[in-house]
Protein backbone atom coordinates (compact mmCIF):
# COMPACT_ATOMS: atom_id res chain seq x y z
CA UNK A 1 0.00 0.00 0.00
CA UNK A 2 1.75 3.46 -1.13
CA UNK A 3 2.46 5.62 2.18
CA UNK A 4 0.50 9.18 2.35
CA UNK A 5 3.38 10.55 3.77
CA UNK A 6 6.41 9.46 1.51
CA UNK A 7 6.31 10.66 -1.94
CA UNK A 8 5.71 7.58 -4.28
CA UNK A 9 8.94 6.56 -6.67
CA UNK A 10 6.69 5.48 -9.23
CA UNK A 11 3.53 6.70 -11.23
CA UNK A 12 1.31 5.06 -14.00
CA UNK A 13 3.71 5.33 -16.69
CA UNK A 14 2.84 7.26 -19.62
CA UNK A 15 4.26 6.51 -23.34
CA UNK A 16 7.85 7.43 -23.95
CA UNK A 17 8.75 9.37 -26.95
CA UNK A 18 10.40 7.84 -29.72
CA UNK A 19 14.32 7.89 -30.46
CA UNK A 20 14.53 11.22 -32.81
CA UNK A 21 11.99 12.94 -30.93
CA UNK A 22 13.71 12.88 -28.07
CA UNK A 23 17.44 13.26 -28.72
CA UNK A 24 16.89 15.22 -31.84
CA UNK A 25 14.33 17.65 -30.89
CA UNK A 26 14.19 17.76 -27.38
CA UNK A 27 17.60 17.20 -25.83
CA UNK A 28 19.86 17.57 -28.71
CA UNK A 29 23.52 18.73 -26.73
CA UNK A 30 23.95 15.16 -25.91
CA UNK A 31 23.77 13.90 -29.52
CA UNK A 32 25.41 17.02 -30.99
CA UNK A 33 28.28 16.18 -28.30
CA UNK A 34 28.82 12.61 -29.61
CA UNK A 35 29.12 13.52 -33.13
CA UNK A 36 30.94 16.05 -32.64
CA UNK A 37 33.15 13.82 -30.44
CA UNK A 38 33.25 11.28 -33.03
CA UNK A 39 34.49 13.40 -35.53
CA UNK A 40 37.06 14.60 -33.44
CA UNK A 41 38.26 10.88 -32.59
CA UNK A 42 38.09 10.30 -36.40
CA UNK A 43 40.54 13.05 -37.00
CA UNK A 44 43.11 11.84 -34.68
CA UNK A 45 43.06 8.11 -35.82
CA UNK A 46 42.43 9.35 -39.80
CA UNK A 47 45.65 11.33 -39.19
CA UNK A 48 47.90 8.54 -38.17
CA UNK A 49 46.81 6.57 -40.70
CA UNK A 50 49.55 6.80 -44.00
CA UNK A 51 46.57 6.09 -45.90
CA UNK A 52 43.85 7.64 -45.27
CA UNK A 53 44.71 10.76 -43.99
CA UNK A 54 43.24 12.74 -46.47
CA UNK A 55 40.40 11.85 -44.87
CA UNK A 56 41.24 13.47 -41.69
CA UNK A 57 39.77 17.30 -42.12
CA UNK A 58 36.60 16.08 -44.05
CA UNK A 59 35.55 13.95 -41.24
CA UNK A 60 36.09 16.55 -38.93
CA UNK A 61 34.35 18.59 -40.88
CA UNK A 62 31.19 15.98 -40.94
CA UNK A 63 31.62 15.99 -37.52
CA UNK A 64 31.12 19.56 -36.71
CA UNK A 65 28.41 19.65 -39.34
CA UNK A 66 25.98 16.78 -37.87
CA UNK A 67 26.78 17.88 -34.47
CA UNK A 68 25.82 21.53 -35.87
CA UNK A 69 22.68 20.69 -37.59
CA UNK A 70 21.41 18.60 -34.61
CA UNK A 71 21.51 21.05 -32.67
CA UNK A 72 20.33 24.04 -34.63
CA UNK A 73 17.39 21.31 -35.38
CA UNK A 74 16.41 20.72 -31.66
CA UNK A 75 16.47 24.63 -31.05
CA UNK A 76 14.11 25.37 -33.60
CA UNK A 77 11.40 21.99 -33.36
CA UNK A 78 9.11 22.38 -29.83
CA UNK A 79 7.68 19.08 -29.73
CA UNK A 80 4.25 18.69 -28.36
CA UNK A 81 5.28 16.92 -25.06
CA UNK A 82 7.53 20.24 -24.38
CA UNK A 83 4.42 22.12 -25.12
CA UNK A 84 2.66 20.27 -23.07
CA UNK A 85 4.88 20.91 -20.01
CA UNK A 86 5.10 24.38 -20.85
CA UNK A 87 1.20 24.49 -20.47
CA UNK A 88 1.19 22.42 -17.17
CA UNK A 89 3.88 25.04 -15.80
CA UNK A 90 1.56 27.30 -16.94
CA UNK A 91 -1.77 25.97 -15.36
CA UNK A 92 0.03 25.72 -11.86
CA UNK A 93 1.16 29.44 -11.65
CA UNK A 94 -2.36 30.85 -13.19
CA UNK A 95 -4.29 27.96 -10.71
CA UNK A 96 -2.07 28.99 -7.54
CA UNK A 97 -2.34 33.22 -8.36
CA UNK A 98 -6.26 33.26 -9.40
CA UNK A 99 -5.77 34.08 -13.18
CA UNK A 100 -8.62 33.71 -13.90
CA UNK A 101 -7.61 34.93 -17.90
CA UNK A 102 -5.22 32.55 -18.08
CA UNK A 103 -7.44 29.59 -17.25
CA UNK A 104 -9.98 30.31 -19.18
CA UNK A 105 -7.62 29.67 -22.41
CA UNK A 106 -6.64 26.45 -20.84
CA UNK A 107 -9.49 24.89 -19.75
CA UNK A 108 -11.79 22.76 -21.78
CA UNK A 109 -15.43 23.69 -21.59
CA UNK A 110 -16.44 20.37 -20.23
CA UNK A 111 -13.68 20.19 -17.37
CA UNK A 112 -14.05 17.71 -14.88
CA UNK A 113 -11.94 17.76 -11.31
CA UNK A 114 -11.97 15.01 -9.08
CA UNK A 115 -10.82 15.22 -5.71
CA UNK A 116 -11.76 14.66 -1.58
CA UNK A 117 -12.22 18.31 -1.57
CA UNK A 118 -14.68 18.94 -4.29
CA UNK A 119 -15.45 17.95 -7.90
CA UNK A 120 -16.32 20.26 -10.17
CA UNK A 121 -17.33 20.29 -13.34
CA UNK A 122 -17.40 23.27 -16.13
CA UNK A 123 -14.79 25.61 -16.65
CA UNK A 124 -17.21 28.43 -14.81
CA UNK A 125 -17.37 26.27 -11.89
CA UNK A 126 -13.52 25.59 -11.83
CA UNK A 127 -12.16 28.87 -12.41
CA UNK A 128 -14.87 30.01 -9.82
CA UNK A 129 -13.13 27.71 -7.13
CA UNK A 130 -10.04 28.78 -8.13
CA UNK A 131 -10.61 32.60 -7.82
CA UNK A 132 -12.88 32.32 -4.66
CA UNK A 133 -9.86 33.83 -2.28
CA UNK A 134 -8.43 30.10 -1.40
CA UNK A 135 -5.09 30.84 -3.17
CA UNK A 136 -4.45 33.75 -1.30
CA UNK A 137 -3.02 31.53 1.67
CA UNK A 138 -0.39 30.60 -0.89
CA UNK A 139 2.46 32.52 -1.07
CA UNK A 140 3.98 30.36 -3.91
CA UNK A 141 3.49 27.12 -6.16
CA UNK A 142 5.49 25.62 -8.59
CA UNK A 143 5.65 22.68 -11.37
CA UNK A 144 8.82 20.90 -10.20
CA UNK A 145 8.87 18.73 -12.52
CA UNK A 146 6.20 17.56 -15.34
CA UNK A 147 5.92 14.44 -17.20
CA UNK A 148 4.17 13.93 -20.58
CA UNK A 149 2.94 11.35 -22.69
CA UNK A 150 0.88 11.52 -26.07
CA UNK A 151 -1.89 8.96 -25.65
CA UNK A 152 -3.18 9.59 -29.48
CA UNK A 153 -3.19 12.14 -32.07
CA UNK A 154 -5.11 14.72 -30.26
CA UNK A 155 -5.54 13.02 -26.28
CA UNK A 156 -2.08 13.74 -23.79
CA UNK A 157 -1.53 13.50 -20.08
CA UNK A 158 1.02 15.08 -17.81
CA UNK A 159 1.49 14.52 -14.46
CA UNK A 160 2.70 17.57 -12.02
CA UNK A 161 4.57 17.38 -9.56
CA UNK A 162 3.70 20.32 -7.35
CA UNK A 163 5.42 22.30 -4.55
CA UNK A 164 3.68 24.49 -2.23
CA UNK A 165 4.80 27.37 0.29
CA UNK A 166 2.39 29.08 2.38
CA UNK A 167 -0.11 28.40 5.10
CA UNK A 168 -1.69 25.37 3.79
CA UNK A 169 -1.15 21.82 3.73
CA UNK A 170 0.00 19.88 2.18
CA UNK A 171 3.06 21.29 0.48
CA UNK A 172 3.79 18.51 -1.88
CA UNK A 173 1.76 16.59 -4.51
CA UNK A 174 1.52 14.83 -7.82
CA UNK A 175 -1.48 15.59 -9.78
CA UNK A 176 -2.89 13.64 -13.21
CA UNK A 177 -3.88 16.43 -16.43
CA UNK A 178 -5.44 15.06 -19.29
CA UNK A 179 -5.20 17.40 -22.33
CA UNK A 180 -7.11 17.38 -26.01
CA UNK A 181 -6.05 19.18 -28.71
CA UNK A 182 -8.67 20.05 -32.08
CA UNK A 183 -6.01 18.77 -34.36
CA UNK A 184 -3.06 16.67 -34.87
CA UNK A 185 -0.68 19.76 -35.83
CA UNK A 186 -2.81 21.97 -33.48
CA UNK A 187 -0.58 23.21 -30.23
CA UNK A 188 -3.30 24.53 -28.28
CA UNK A 189 -3.88 21.84 -25.95
CA UNK A 190 -6.79 22.47 -23.27
CA UNK A 191 -7.25 20.53 -20.43
CA UNK A 192 -10.56 18.36 -19.66
CA UNK A 193 -9.81 16.41 -16.50
CA UNK A 194 -7.94 16.59 -13.48
CA UNK A 195 -6.87 14.50 -10.24
CA UNK A 196 -4.36 14.11 -7.66
CA UNK A 197 -2.33 11.18 -7.94
CA UNK A 198 -0.70 11.67 -4.46
CA UNK A 199 -1.29 14.47 -1.99
CA UNK A 200 0.99 14.34 0.92
CA UNK A 201 -0.66 13.11 4.15
CA UNK A 202 -3.77 12.06 2.75
CA UNK A 203 -4.67 8.47 2.11
CA UNK A 204 -7.74 8.95 -0.41
CA UNK A 205 -6.73 12.35 -2.59
CA UNK A 206 -9.45 12.25 -5.05
CA UNK A 207 -12.66 10.72 -2.95
CA UNK A 208 -13.11 7.55 -4.68
CA UNK A 209 -14.98 4.53 -3.26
Amino acid sequence: MQSNLIEPQQLPELPPPGFIEHWVFETPIPLALALLTVGVMLFVLLRRSNKHHKFALPALALGILLGAATFLLGAQITTARETLKARSIQLVKAASSGDASTLDALLDEEIRVRTAFGSPIGKKNVINLVTSGSHGSIESARASKVNAGLLGAQVAQTQIRVRVQGDLFPSLSWWRIDWTRPTPESNEWIVTHIEPLWIQGFSNPTGSN
